[in-house]
């Protein structure tokens, strides 16, 4: 990685090592953060033959108390040139490129709150790599040669502040060579552009007259010159220190060449701005009330771009029904960028997916629908902080439930919530919502599992505490009343108690605040009522304490069922079910609808836990998991399946089938395991070249026809025999 040092024309004295541990120590970020961004004017460019981006960013800022030093946040890929005031006047600053990326700059004068003030900033680099950005492995600003490029908002290509929280309004001036389209919100105009991508501040200056020609004068004798020490082996510095005490030409900015375009952006209002792609896209339009959206991809790709802008129609229109209008003018764009970056990233009116998501077999629908719901929480209302961020990231989730709700049967959404309860129990234990921000790496699995799918679930169940006129009539109120605004967890929990009419600090003491879920255990007993009627009395008991959400029950008969909503507050709840057959099961929560955990769930957590080790490349601890779910319960056959796709993956044709075999026998949970269990068993035997079974196979998916999905690829095989990939 570049590093920044403090270059020195001779060795540094004590007293100058000194004085920058002190000017170090003063910089350091006070623990309340009292900086308010207000506006951002920027000039950029990229250069795609050097794979450099140029910009100059002028800052307006305010402080909530006096301060003689402002700290952002930099990707340390960049190097800042010069910081200047608003009159153009050098100040004093620091780039810590390597350990903290930050930027630090002292003021000549503490400020007064309330009294705006200026920085300017110029600062270039090259942006090839992940290196200067906050995740090691993930590029988060990137110059592709060919002109294919991003900026993601939490790629710091700014100066940047008050991650997820500091809104601000901005101009931004993007020249890109001609031929390139820009994605970003806010979009303007655009025009072509003859000299530099960021202007000069400096006017042109005349070159000054040349001197006389002074009278040769006698030539003293030479002397012998004393011989400079060397600094090769002085000490090198982790921070780059410039500033008004050290003397600066205006830097000469990089700048392209040949026909180029500048694209401009600008919004009024303050937003969450930063991400931009930059490419050679072909577009998919569609139209949803007042909004278009638009789905940018690279050639070859307008199929499933078109397939994305339906699904953004389906998710637009419902959250439009539920919270409000979408806030971010007439277009919602979504852009294709490599696969080097993160999967998705959402700013304001632009979400950025990686080119993968274009090649998957299955349409990634949840993503989609989350990624267009951050557009209202997390981008329209803004959080305080990312400690807050349970109030975009799980509603977000939750969010996408309610599309499914409309667009599903209930056996199918059903299944859906299922996988939810289970992939939200996963890493359920690890850390809560409150501190799961503060406790948890972001990209691992067990913040994906709380803040996502706990994150999500807890709404459901505030669904279901509220009702649905409370439950969405808080969300409404919550979207107009917030929207511009930053809020946080303790502002929703007093919404929602102003909402509800009753203090429900419990509920975000039990679910917000705590770890740990219900596992709900019946006592009862099963009476013959003359008449012929059945009745069945008990206690449904559990041990959290302060447990008080409704609990529906059925009893399930041989002809009918009878179901009955317990309400528990404590430990315990009483019910009687009367039926007029003879009882075969009682079904406690039946719909999925409290974050709870069972001997089956239990099985489920381990093997979604294996899951987990696939999806991160970790195949012995995956192994491990299904085997363990499978000593738990060995009927489990969605333990069988996924441990025989294990198989299949690994080439171990013959396991894999007889893994197959097994889940097949067994419990056929989930519904659709029986459909893809034979698919795969088909496969088996296809790579075995077995072909006679492996048709056999694929006509009982075909014959059973209860999974779309797994009849379409069974019909494809029967056309064209499974081969493994190369």
């Amino acid at each position: 990685m570049a590093h920044a040092f403090w270059e020195v024309a001779r060795r540094p004295v004590p007293w100058l090592l000194a004085v920058l541990v002190s000017c170090l120590t003063t910089w350091a970020a006070p623990a309340d953060d009292p900086l308010d961004v207000l506006d951002y004017q920027i000039d950029a460019e990229i250069i795609p033959a050097t794979q450099t981006f140029v910009a100059r960013a002028k800052v307006r800022m305010d402080t909530r108390r006096p301060v003689q030093s402002v700290v952002f946040e930099f990707n340390g890929a960049l190097e800042v040139r010069r910081v200047l005031d608003e009159n153009l006047q050098p100040l004093q600053f620091t780039q810590d490129r390597l350990r903290d990326l930050d930027l630090r700059i002292a003021l000549p004068r503490a400020t007064t709150p309330g009294t705006p003030f200026v920085v300017i900033v110029e600062y270039a680099g090259q942006l090839l790599s992940a290196e200067g950005g906050v995740l090691t492995n993930k590029r988060l600003a990137y110059v592709g040669q060919d002109g294919g490029s991003y900026l993601l908002y939490g790629g710091r290509w700014f100066p940047f502040h008050g991650y997820a929280a500091d809104t601000a309004t901005f101009t931004l001036n993007l020249t890109v060579p001609d031929g390139l389209t820009v994605v970003g919100y806010g979009f303007q105009a655009k025009q072509p552009v003859t000299g530099p991508g960021v202007p000069s501040l400096e006017p042109e200056r005349r070159p000054a007259p040349a001197p006389a020609t002074p009278r040769p004068s006698p030539r003293p004798s030479p002397r012998p010159r004393p011989r400079r020490p060397s600094n090769a082996f002085l000490p090198s510095l982790p921070v780059a220190m410039r500033g008004a005490d050290v003397p600066q030409a205006a830097p000469t900015l990089p700048a392209g060449t040949g026909p180029r375009t500048r694209w401009s952006f600008a919004s009024a209002k303050s937003v969450l701005f930063g991400n931009l792609a930059v490419g050679r896209y072909q577009v998919q339009t569609r139209q949803q009330g007042e909004t278009e959206i638009r789905v940018y991809v690279r050639p070859g790709n307008e199929a499933r771009a078109a397939e994305y802008a339906d699904i953004a129609v389906q998710a637009l229109e419902r959250y439009e029904r539920s919270f409000g209008p979408y806030a971010f003018g007439p277009t919602l764009a979504m852009a294709e960028i490599d696969d080097e970056s993160l999967e998705s990233s959402t700013s304001a009116g632009v979400t950025l997916l990686a080119s993968r998501l274009f090649r998957t077999r299955e349409l990634p629908r949840e993503l989609l629908c989350r990624e267009v719901a951050f557009q209202w929480w997390g981008q329209g209302v803004v959080l305080k902080s990312f400690d807050d961020v349970w109030l975009s990231q799980g509603l977000a989730t939750y969010a996408y439930l309610l599309v499914e709700e409309a667009r599903r049967n209930d056996a199918e959404f059903r299944e859906l919530v299922r996988d939810f309860l289970e992939r939200a129990l996963a890493f359920e234990s690890q850390s809560s919502l409150r501190r799961a921000p503060a406790e948890l790496d972001d990209q691992s699995a067990a913040y994906r599992s709380i803040m996502f799918y706990k994150g999500a679930f807890v709404f459901r169940m505030l669904r279901v505490l509220l009702g649905d006129e409370t439950f969405f009539r808080l969300l409404a109120t919550c979207y107009t009343q917030y929207l511009g605004r930053n809020i946080g967890l303790g502002d929703f929990e007093n919404l929602t108690t102003q909402t509800a009419g009753q203090d429900l600090r419990w509920f975000f003491a039990l679910w917000v605040d705590s770890t740990g879920v219900p596992e709900f255990v019946p006592d009862y007993k099963i009476l013959r009522i003359p008449g012929g009627t059945y009745r069945m009395r008990g206690t449904l008991e559990q041990k959290l304490e302060g447990f008080r959400m409704p609990v529906e029950v059925t009893l399930e008969t041989k002809g009918s069922a009878e179901r009955a909503t317990l309400q528990f507050d404590g430990r315990e709840a009483s019910f009687s079910l009367t039926s007029t057959s003879e009882p075969r099961d009682l079904l406690i929560d039946p719909d999925a609808k409290i974050l709870r955990i069972s001997d089956e769930l239990r099985v489920a957590v381990v093997v979604r836990r294996g899951i987990q080790h696939i999806e991160d490349g970790e195949l012995a601890e995956a192994q491990q998991q299904f085997e363990a779910a499978i000593r738990v319960n060995r009927r489990s056959s969605w333990a069988w399946y996924n441990l025989g796709l294990l198989y299949l993956s690994q080439r171990n044709y013959e396991k894999a089938r007889d893994a197959f075999d097994e889940a097949l026998d067994g419990d056929l949970r989930p519904r659709w395991v029986e459909s893809w269990s034979a698919l795969k068993k088909g496969n088996a035997y296809d790579a075995l070249g077995q072909r006679d079974r492996a048709v056999a196979e694929y006509k009982k998916v075909i014959e059973a026809g209860d999974d779309a999905a797994a009849r379409q690829q069974a019909q494809q095989y029967l056309e064209r025999p499974f081969r493994p990939e190369p």
